[in-house]
């Protein structure tokens, strides 16, 4: 059976080398390569490299839609795409281009989480369990049927980037075994429910600011699920402050609780922050244009005291 992979973040990478040691890959199409860091200097995507390594014949297509990616695609003649966070729904012309049809790896147990950032936003809604699902793929997004899926529990100590490294390996298991069972015919498909669907939006880098007078949980979950990119984050001194990890503060159970983004304490474990009625500690947290580091050693550095506050006021 000839597979044609496409793909392009570090989510897809784990799946691209099972697939590669168990079935065999044909071709890997990614997306072009783009300028990153501060230098902006023109880096491959992760599936790019990955192929490199494996020593897979790869080609870079930023829209599948032209006729000249139609074309490229069409002459591998594939038995079978599988198609994982390449960054485009594959059209109907795409779609028919395999001699079976073409298969997806979702990071969540469809319906649930349909669209960007799963991951993400299963974390910062407080689920306590999300998954992976292999489907078949359709015009529509993420909303074909499922072939096979697995549960996986979200962890107190896990953020999106720990979350997705689990996730990444369990789908490459179930997609692996997925493929074994659509080349032996015995692959079943299910159907979604329409009325489970919950869709997700893509993350935008407004979605980091934190409102400190949402619940204490609420903050650290998000701060979770946004950690890298785009990061969560709030002012202090009128500077934007980038903040990579949290836990929950314990409060004490007299006296009136502090106004919302107002530090109540700062010691080793960091720079505890009132919240609604509750309150979280920061561990780490970067300033703008500064490196990452514990939040006691930036309070110390930068006469951060209690009674300071964070807020949405960026200068």
């Amino acid at each position: 059976m000839k597979i044609v992979f496409l793909g392009t973040s570090g989510f897809a990478v784990p799946s691209l080398e099972k697939l590669h040691k168990t079935h065999g890959i044909a071709a890997v199409v990614t997306k072009q390569d783009k300028p990153q860091g501060r230098r902006l200097v023109s880096l491959p995507s992760p599936v790019r490299s990955a192929a490199n390594r494996l020593g897979l014949p790869s080609v870079s297509i930023e829209g599948l839609d032209e006729a000249d990616a139609i074309s490229v695609l069409e002459s591998y003649g594939a038995d079978l795409f599988i198609v994982i966070a390449y960054g485009q729904i594959l059209s109907c012309k795409l779609l028919a281009l395999p001699k079976m049809f073409s298969v997806g790896l979702h990071a969540s147990m469809l319906p649930k989480y349909r669209g960007p950032s799963p991951i993400s936003w299963a974390i910062i809604n407080g689920e306590q369990k999300t998954g992976v699902t292999v489907f078949r793929l359709d015009e529509k997004m993420d909303s074909g049927e499922i072939i096979s899926q697995r549960e996986t529990a979200i962890l107190p100590s896990d953020n999106s980037e720990t979350l997705s490294e689990k996730l990444a390996a369990d789908g490459a298991e179930l997609l692996s075994g997925a493929v074994e069972a659509i080349k032996a015919g015995t692959a079943v498909f299910r159907k979604q429910d329409p009325k489970d669907v919950t869709v997700t939006g893509k993350l935008k880098k407004e979605d980091g600011m934190i409102d400190w007078h949402k619940p204490a949980s609420e903050v650290h979950n998000r701060i979770r699920g946004l950690y890298g990119w785009p990061g969560a984050f709030s002012a202090l001194s009128g500077k934007a402050v980038k903040i990579w990890s949290s836990e929950l503060a314990k409060v004490p159970a007299s006296g009136s609780p502090a106004a919302p983004g107002k530090i109540t304490a700062i010691d080793k474990a960091g720079i505890t922050v009132s919240c609604a009625g509750d309150a979280v500690t920061i561990v780490e947290l970067q300033a703008e244009g500064g490196r990452r580091m514990r939040a006691s050693e930036y309070a110390l550095g930068h006469k951060v005291r209690p009674g300071d506050s964070f807020s949405n006021d960026l200068h």
